[in-house]
């Protein structure tokens, strides 16, 4: 990513900062999008994005106030399982072929890059975190960055070849 840090307040300060570019991105790239699907998944993302901005800025204050995070108690209610049937739910009633408007795949790209991105960050912040809940949102975050990073790929493959990605998603086998 390019990005270096010299200490955990400075990840986390960078944290927020990378974040709010990829949630201005998404938001922007959702309303621009000529197609339901494409404005769903960018609309989601930024979504996302803002809920890791305010998690990232709960850790960053305590931070600066020399305490220590809970992140049980920041990040308590969120489960992973929430998340995917969110993208799950996203592609369910689309049929077996791509929206009729060609979405622009540079900018599933880009944002594809953008979480690979973020998530090799947020595994260096990990490594050199010394609070252990800090560390823990890193990790979090890692994870969210590869869901994020699936959804797009899931929604890249959607468009190019819409039944060759439910195949996938049914997982029919060919027996001969």
């Amino acid at each position: 990513m390019g990005k270096s840090f010299s200490s955990q307040k400075e990840a986390l300060s960078m944290a927020i900062e990378m974040e709010k570019e990829g949630q201005s991105f998404y938001r922007k790239t959702a309303d621009k999008a000529s197609d339901k699907m494409t404005k769903q998944v960018f609309e989601f993302l930024a979504g996302e994005e803002m809920k890791h901005i305010e998690a990232i800025k709960n850790f960053y204050d305590s931070e600066i106030a020399g305490q220590s995070s809970d992140f049980n108690e920041i990040l308590g209610s969120y489960t992973p399982e929430k998340t995917r049937r969110a993208i799950l739910g996203l592609f369910k009633g689309l049929g077996e072929k791509a929206p009729v408007d060609k979405p622009d795949m540079e900018a599933y790209s880009f944002a594809r890059d953008f979480e690979k991105n973020g998530e090799n960050f947020y595994r260096e912040a990990a490594s050199k975190a010394t609070d252990e809940n800090v560390k823990k949102l890193f990790e979090f975050l890692v994870e969210e960055e590869v869901r994020h990073f699936q959804m797009i790929d899931d929604s890249m493959a959607f468009l190019e070849n819409p039944s060759e990605w439910f195949h996938r998603q049914e997982k029919w086998h060919v027996e001969g």
